[in-house]
């Protein structure tokens, strides 16, 4: 089977950690490089975060540091759910960092491009980075075969009554990717939110030999601790979904629509706003998921995961 040559951008964070690992253990990818981004908590933490990640799983995977604020807005952080370090309080030994290149992500990006054709781009946090690719690199797009993104909402948001903590984090960036004419795959808060990290499955990751799951493992005995499990149920493993939209698309629903993003009004800013109107003769432009099959996502993430 041939790979999928991938590009994968994040901002870990606690999902975040599960989508790499996943990533990591699904076999359909070849995974070029990975990046840092600025979003969940600040550039230092994510990269941090991402290079012990990475070591832990004894992964030979280039590392590059991306950007550390939005392209034109204030920043906008979530270290209340995350902690300021990013993985709720656990914090990776110097030792145990993975090595990083010097050459920023968005060039990375550039040159992973023009060595290959057909890309796809996983992203999920803050599109900053893959906004300040399609700008600097308009020439390359047609290298892209498609960008999948957590992120947006239609309907309540998280951040915002409106907006999703991603975009939201960097609407102007979101903006410059879903009119960039490259097909733009949205697994956002409709969908991620009826996936859920529960007890039984903790009690799983504790108990799997695996360093990687050991690590995930304190990271949500961390997080439990700080924040209680409701009726089993702990957190979203929203990320992990933009990686599972490729391994197992016959698990999801989608619909293409035309979305735009808001970027200037004062209650509705970093708002996905989607045309679903049936005599809507607006271009579609991004894949909207709208629904998953939540039995087999558990499924899956565990036999991925855990075996």
């Amino acid at each position: 089977m041939k790979k999928i040559i991938t590009i994968f951008d994040t901002d870990p964070g606690i999902d975040d950690a599960f989508a790499l690992s996943f990533l990591h253990e699904s076999e359909i990818f070849d995974v070029k490089m990975v990046s840092s981004v600025a979003g969940n908590v600040k550039l230092a933490n994510t990269t941090r975060n991402l290079r012990g990640l990475v070591k832990a799983m004894d992964w030979n995977i280039p590392i590059h540091r991306g950007l550390a604020q939005p392209l034109f807005g204030p920043q906008i952080l979530a270290e209340e759910f995350h902690g300021v370090d990013g993985l709720s309080g656990y914090l990776f030994d110097d030792n145990d960092l993975a090595d990083i290149s010097d050459k920023p992500a968005i060039d990375a990006m550039a040159e992973v491009l023009r060595n290959n054709d057909q890309v796809l781009i996983i992203a999920v946090g803050p599109l900053t980075n893959i906004g300040a690719l399609i700008l600097a690199h308009p020439e390359l797009k047609e290298k892209i075969s498609e960008i999948t993104i957590m992120g947006g909402v239609v309907g309540t948001g998280n951040t915002t009554p409106v907006a999703e903590f991603n975009i939201y984090a960097d609407p102007e960036a979101a903006k410059i990717v879903f009119e960039s004419g490259i097909r733009v795959n949205i697994v956002g808060l409709n969908v991620t939110t009826k996936t859920y990290y529960n007890i039984d499955m903790h009690e799983k990751f504790k108990k799997s030999d695996k360093k990687i799951n050991k690590i995930l493992a304190d990271i949500m005995d961390r997080r439990i601790a700080k924040t209680g499990a409701e009726e089993n149920y702990t957190t979203y493993m929203h990320d992990t979904l933009a990686v599972m939209y490729h391994t197992n698309p016959e698990i999801f629903k989608s619909q293409m629509v035309h979305m735009d993003v808001e970027t200037k009004g004062e209650f509705t800013r970093g708002m996905t706003v989607a045309d679903m109107r049936a005599i809507s003769t607006a271009c579609k432009n991004v894949n909207f998921v709208t629904d998953i099959d939540t039995e087999k996502f558990e499924e899956i993430f565990m036999t991925t995961l855990i075996g």
